[in-house]
This record gives C-alpha cells, sequence and structure tokens, in this order.
C-alpha cells in the first residue's frame, strides 16, 4: 500500500533526489508533479519476471537501478503466482509453483540433499524467486515498480491476473505497484483501450499512475503512415479516460518515427494534461551504446517526460552499458550516479523521520540543475 501515515508532513517528491521508503510510498497526485519538475530527467528500467536475473544475487529491479533507473516496468507479473528472481523463494511460493507440475496437485516441496545437490537447490530456488512480489523487491531496492496488465478480455489462455480490469488493479495496489502500464498494438480499437484504461483507474484509484499507449511488437507490422499511428483524437480520448502518461515509441525505433513525429503527439498529451514516455524496444534496446544516447537525445528533443529502455538483451533486461549510457543520455553523470549510489535506508530514516516533524530537513533545493 501507498497510504501516508496520519499526520505526516507532505514534502515534494523529488525524481532526481529521492529513495527508499519516502520515495515509494507516494500517490498519483505526487508522481505526476515530481515528474513534471523532473524536466524529462526520469529513466524507467523494464525487465521480465520469469526470465533469470541477469547477475546472480541480485534481482533484475535492484540493477536496473544500479544503472541509474528510478522506475522499474515488471513485465509478465501474475499476481496469482508471484515470483522476482534473485530473491529466495518463500515456502508458500515453492508449494504453490511445484504443486501445478503434480497430476495429482501435491504440494511443492524442496527435495533431500541426498537427491538434489543442496548447492544446486540453493541456486535454483534463488534464481527464480518463487512467491516474491513487487512490495519484496520495492523495499530492497527503493525505487518505484509498476506492472503491465493486457488490454483483452478473458479468453481462457491467458492467466487471469494479467488482464486488465478493475480487480487486477485493486490487487496490484495490495502487490506494492507504483503504476500500471496498459500496451496495446494499433490493431486494437481505440475504444477498447480507452475501456480498459477506466477500468483500471476504477481499480488503482490515486494510488499511483496510470500509463497507457500503443508500441510495437515483435511480428507487427504497422499498416499506414507514421504519423497516422496516434491520432488528436485517440491522444484525447485516452488522456479523458483517466491515463496520466502516453506512451508511445521513441523517436528512431520504429520506421518513419521522426522527432518531429513524435513531438507531435507529447505536445498532444501536454495539451491535454497528461505526461508523455517513449520507449526503446522491438530489441533496439541491444543496439550499440552510441545509438542508445541518440535515441536518448532524440525523445529529449521531442519533449518526453519519462523515458523507457525495455528488456530484450540478456535475461529479460537491456545491457549495464545501455542502461547507463542511457541514463546519462538523459540526466547526466552526477544524477545517474546519485541513483546509483543512493541506499533504500535513507528514504525510511529515523533521522529523516525526524527532520519531516520539523522546518529544519535538509533538502537539495536550490541546487543547480
Amino acid at each position: 500500500m501507498n497510504t501516508k501515515k496520519e499526520g505526516e508532513k507532505e514534502m515534494a517528491l523529488r525524481y532526481l533526489n529521492d529513495v527508499g521508503e519516502k520515495f515509494v510510498r507516494t500517490d498519483r497526485k505526487e508522481m505526476v508533479q515530481g515528474i513534471t519538475k523532473a524536466c524529462g530527467r526520469v529513466v524507467v528500467g523494464e525487465t521480465i519476471t520469469y526470465r533469470q536475473n541477469l547477475i546472480d544475487g541480485v534481482s533484475n529491479v535492484e540493477l536496473l537501478k544500479g544503472c541509474g533507473c528510478d522506475m522499474v516496468l515488471i513485465n509478465h507479473y501474475d499476481m496469482d503466482m508471484p515470483m522476482m528472481p534473485g530473491l529466495a523463494s518463500s515456502k508458500e511460493g515453492i508449494e504453490k509453483f511445484f504443486s501445478l507440475w503434480n497430476e495429482s496437485g501435491s504440494r511443492g516441496a524442496v527435495p533431500d540433499p541426498s537427491v538434489v545437490e543442496g548447492e544446486f537447490q540453493d541456486y535454483f530456488l534463488e534464481s527464480l524467486g518463487f512467491g516474491r512480489t513487487l512490495a519484496d523487491v520495492r523495499r530492497l531496492a527503493g525505487i518505484q515498480v509498476g506492472i503491465v496488465l493486457l488490454c483483452m478480455e478473458d479468453n481462457g489462455k491467458i492467466p487471469p491476473a494479467l488482464l486488465a480490469n478493475e480487480e487486477n488493479a485493486r490487487r496490484a495496489v495490495e502487490h506494492g505497484a507504483n503504476f500500471i502500464s496498459l500496451i496495446c498494438s494499433s490493431e486494437v480499437p481505440t475504444e477498447e483501450l480507452v475501456k480498459h484504461i477506466k477500468a483500471v483507474r476504477r481499480g488503482f484509484g490515486e494510488h499511483g499512475l496510470v500509463k497507457a499507449g500503443k508500441m510495437q511488437a515483435g511480428g507487427f507490422v504497422f499498416q499506414g503512415k507514421a504519423e497516422e499511428y496516434m491520432t488528436e483524437k485517440e491522444i484525447r480520448e485516452i488522456a479523458e479516460s483517466g491515463a496520466d502518461v502516453l506512451i508511445m515509441p521513441g523517436p528512431g525505433t520504429a520506421q518513419g518515427f521522426t522527432v518531429e513525429t513524435v513531438k507531435r503527439w507529447i505536445d498532444l498529451a501536454h495539451e491535454n494534461g497528461i505526461l508523455a514516455e517513449t520507449a526503446v524496444a522491438a530489441s533496439l534496446e541491444g543496439a550499440d551504446p552510441e545509438t542508445i544516447k541518440r535515441f536518448a537525445a532524440d525523445g529529449k528533443m521531442a519533449g518526453a517526460d519519462l523515458q523507457q529502455i525495455g528488456d530484450s538483451v540478456y535475461g529479460g533486461v537491456s545491457s549495464p552499458e545501455n542502461i547507463l549510457a542511457f541514463s546519462q543520455a538523459i540526466k547526466g553523470v552526477r544524477h545517474t550516479l546519485r541513483r546509483i549510489a543512493l541506499s533504500p535506508v535513507r528514504g525510511g530514516s529515523k533521522c529523516e523521520a525526524f527532520f519531516w516533524a520539523s522546518d529544519d530537513m535538509p533538502t537539495n533545493e536550490g541546487e543547480p540543475l
């Protein structure tokens, strides 16, 4: 839950400075204001929940934070079967996950070391983090996390906890989500996307951001002129339905998507009172670091409030070198190193809580941007 404690003093959320409890225990209004004040320097990472963590003993969310990301989107997170590779599996998680592989439905269990080597078990069970949630990894990383919900109806082929609806949005709050992203291809009618945005907003309330938009994906080809990928009417309807952020491919990441084309969509989003996020996706997050820097600079020139780097290189995450290059190009070395070095303990310390209750809280406000 993101609810503040009663009587707690309100302080502006600072995306370039904050970490830990203060940064993650926030709400929709504070997030919008904080992102706006960051002047286009918020970096969003992405990972896939069922892919093995890139570095043993560390979750990909922690790794992304350690490369400069301020927020992390976790793709394919199933609230009925949560898992967080890089965190030790829970007993309940082991029992639930492995019961699904037993025809009898009996609970899974940790085998005797004489049957399966203990060292292998430790590595395997830690690598997959069965039963671990968004809240668990958010507490460790001290940054904001979110999930993807799919804009489709239950067809019996997709786990119901992955679908965009009011109930799953409520559950996302309980799991620790700071934002929910609704992604679809341009083949999906805008009225379908709008319907799902409204449902998710009802369930998510004011707990955090609802992001939405149309993205390219593997095997998907947009049939038409790039300028027609999104229309002014579609952007207005997305804004009016309760979305806080319009998601779109970044300049140069899809055919015909120039800085000027993407800038037009971003300007329309701002005119309709919402933020804009560009994404480097469709495996282009695996380009060389110089190209990644160009994507970042072009996104900044187009006016993006947030920029996201995708998950398709190694182990469900981009390469550390590319994430660092992306972050440095967007917010410079100083702010990148601060995000990397900040300890999550800072955000919930007793010292800081003492200052919150007074007017003497030391801040970095007034520092050069």
